[in-house]
């Protein structure tokens, strides 16, 4: 009996101390589960986070305008530049020679209208003696015109002799033949004038297309420098010093400066309370530690499967449901360390509901 007593006591303070852990699970549990509730409610669903998001940026590829050999080299690998800054030189010596051909064109033209305009001056000059010597003509037929009628009369009443008469007709006469002479001498002059004029605006096209010439000429000389068009950083450096470029070869890229941005493709049935202008949250990968902040710039007109290769063909008899994407733009806010953001990096974006949209 004694032994049986004391192995009862021993069991009770087991059994009580065993209740007692229970019960401290049970409440710890039951305080979990309050706490996971609590979270949810006024915390959890007022966020939308993916991680099948990651950081892009605007890309600028350099092409040549013109065909060339690279004489020089400006451009490093991974390198800051400036806007304009140069990158690439290339040999411009038969550019050189074609633009220096239509300058020697545009001033043969030049010349040729220096010539017309000299030509036109001449044609001038010839009508205005015509002209002048139309009046003179003129002056002789209005004087002889008043002789010859007085002395028709004197010769009818027998004043004068009929060879006078004749003399003064034939006067008269030759003064008429020499006015019909000096407008006949206006109206050539007149007419040559008018060929004259006409070459003037051919003169003036050719002239137009010299000039144009040069300006084209001159554009692939100025474009055989090839400058930065953008500020930014330089990648995927291509080309090499002594390479031959065509306009067709890609020489490098550069990513322009603050273009970076991030592409989050959130569930078809996340995006029913986001806004643009929302605040998110960014955590790369590379870098857990440190936390960007960005706003919701744009939502994608179409899922991406829609502007996908071979898009999905939901009209078969094989239909299976999926969740589609929907791209999100996502614009990175001004951070101390945003120099370590590369394009590609893989992202989590988490959307606050919450915040003020626009």
């Amino acid at each position: 009996m004694d032994e049986l007593s004391q192995t009862d006591d021993r069991q009770e303070p087991n059994y009580t101390r065993r209740k007692k852990v229970a019960w401290i699970v049970l409440i710890l549990l039951f305080l979990g589960i309050l706490l996971g509730i609590l979270y949810y409610w006024f915390v959890y669903r007022f966020y939308e986070s993916t991680e099948n998001a990651y950081v892009k940026s605007d890309l600028t590829w350099i092409m040549p305008k013109v065909s060339g050999e690279v004489i020089e080299l400006l451009a490093k690998e991974n390198q800051y530049v400036e806007k304009d800054q140069p990158l690439v030189i290339l040999d411009n010596r038969d550019l050189q020679a074609r633009a220096d051909q239509a300058k020697a064109m545009l001033a043969l033209k030049q010349a040729g209208l220096s010539v017309q305009s000299e030509n036109e001056k001449s044609a001038q000059s010839t009508i205005l003696e015509a002209q002048s010597a139309r009046d003179a003509a003129q002056a002789d037929v209005s004087r002889l015109s008043s002789d010859y009628r007085r002395y028709q009369q004197l010769l009818k009443e027998g004043v004068i002799t009929r060879q006078r008469f004749e003399a003064t007709q034939a006067e008269y006469l030759s003064a008429q033949a020499q006015l019909n002479k000096a407008q006949a001498a206006i109206q050539a002059a007149q007419a040559q004038f008018s060929g004259v004029q006409a070459g003037r605006a051919q003169l003036y096209a050719d002239l137009d297309n010299a000039k144009a010439t040069v300006k084209l000429y001159d554009v692939d000389l100025g474009a055989s420098e090839i400058q930065a068009p953008v500020a930014g950083k330089i990648g995927s450096l291509a080309v090499r010093l002594g390479s031959r470029v065509s306009p067709q070869t890609r020489l490098m890229a550069i990513i322009p400066k603050n273009s970076l941005y991030v592409e989050a493709n959130f569930k078809e049935t996340q995006i029913e309370k986001m806004r643009v202008g929302q605040t998110v949250s960014l955590v790369l990968d590379a870098y857990p530690s440190l936390t960007y902040r960005g706003k919701v710039e744009s939502f994608a007109p179409a899922s991406g499967a829609t502007f996908s290769m071979m898009p999905p063909d939901n009209a078969t008899g094989n239909f299976n449901k999926v969740v589609q994407r929907i791209p999100v733009r996502i614009s990175i806010l001004p951070h101390p360390q945003i120099d370590l953001i590369k394009p590609g990096m893989s992202v989590e974006a988490k959307v606050d509901l919450r915040s003020q949209s626009s």
